[in-house]
């Protein structure tokens, strides 16, 4: 186990002093924890990692939990055993609690983990289908079969929390004409998921074509705007956008090439097409000191069939959702896309950073 060595320094020891310095440290110190429970739960400790990990019935407070502690002879930790803590962040990235043992000149800290047993459902597939959703709050999953399928014995693929036990048993044949009943069975709770299987086509999701900080397959140019950053830091995280990142351009007051034209922004190429025959409509957030028209072109590749929609952006200040919709009477495929984020004339507002975010196509 790594061990961290306090150095207890004095000043008198670096310049002078008329008492005797301390000319060896005391590295003899036990600083292991060597049990931690709560409620008669055991924890379970890594020596080499320092973490532990306590795993508590379903339905406890986490808030308000005080574990007992054991040590070595002359350690102390802190906090202290029998101390009341809250657990209820442990789990998060982060969250985890730190205790810390001293003994002699030693010291060693400990990370602490408290959750709520639980087993999950991680993925449920049946023959090429897997399912369309696995809900965990609501414990559902829901899969599409294609039309024809004979429902009353098909076989799942399952994988589960490691150490749970699953009923019906996988590889077992199932008769799916009516939702089903899992039950897993896990130190002593059951956690159980229904699932439904539907026959036909699995609805249309909404597609991500760009968010600041989600890697998608996209290529983002500059269009009249040189400093074009599609990683911008997100200057006003809010409850419309709390995202890290986002695109930004410097609208210029002045009729340039250079962020000062009424399509100035940036444009998506040839990304994965949208197919309008699903779906209606993009969003996108925006933001900028000054209300005015966003715009918001859509192409076919090869920069046919050019489309331009425009909505007002009317929160100066304020990150808006904005709802773009797609002509009811286009047929043609989408696969650029262009963002004009200032659609007005130079001497109407002021040079300034402006910015988007989270262009979403929405299926009808």
């Amino acid at each position: 186990m790594k061990r961290n060595i306090l150095l207890y320094l004095v000043s008198s020891m670096i310049f002078f002093s008329c008492s005797k310095p301390k000319d060896t440290l005391d590295l003899t110190g036990d600083v292991n924890i060597h049990s931690f429970s709560i409620d008669g739960v055991e924890g379970i400790i890594d020596p080499a990692t320092a973490t532990i990990k306590v795993i508590m019935p379903v339905g406890t407070d986490l808030t308000a939990l005080a574990p007992t502690i054991s040590l070595g002879t002359g350690a102390t930790v802190t906090p202290a055993s029998g101390q009341v803590i809250d657990f209820s962040e442990s789990a998060k990235q982060g969250g985890a609690v730190t205790y810390t043992v001293s003994n002699t000149d030693l010291y060693q800290k400990y990370s602490v983990v408290v959750e709520e047993v639980s087993a999950k459902i991680t993925s449920f597939r049946i023959g090429a289908m897997d399912a369309y959703e696995i809900n965990h709050e609501d414990r559902t999953i829901l899969v599409y079969m294609p039309l024809g399928t004979d429902v009353t014995a098909l076989t799942p693929i399952i994988e589960y929390t490691e150490g749970a036990v699953i009923s019906p048993a996988v590889n077992q044949a199932i008769d799916f004409t009516n939702p089903v009943v899992y039950t897993l069975s896990y130190q002593g709770s059951e956690f159980i998921y229904t699932v439904t299987v539907i026959l036909g086509e699995p609805p249309v999701q909404p597609v991500l074509l760009y968010g600041g900080e989600t890697a998608v397959p996209y290529v983002w140019v500059g269009i009249a705007a040189p400093d074009f950053n599609a990683s911008t830091i997100n200057p006003l995280q809010d409850s419309v956008n709390q995202s890290a990142l986002c695109a930004s351009i410097t609208r210029r007051n002045e009729d340039i090439d250079e962020g000062g034209k009424w399509w100035s922004g940036g444009a998506l190429w040839n990304f994965a097409n949208i197919d309008p025959a699903k779906y209606g409509s993009f969003t996108i957030k925006v933001l900028k000191p000054v209300a005015g028209r966003v715009q918001f072109e859509i192409q076919r590749a090869g920069e046919q069939d050019k489309e331009i929609v425009k909505v007002d952006y009317t929160t100066p200040g304020q990150w808006q959702e904005l709802t773009f919709v797609i002509p009811t009477n286009r047929t043609a495929m989408i696969d650029n896309i262009l963002v004009g984020i200032h659609d007005a004339d130079p001497g109407t507002f002021e040079t300034a950073k402006m910015y988007w975010d989270e262009i979403i196509a929405i299926p009808k």
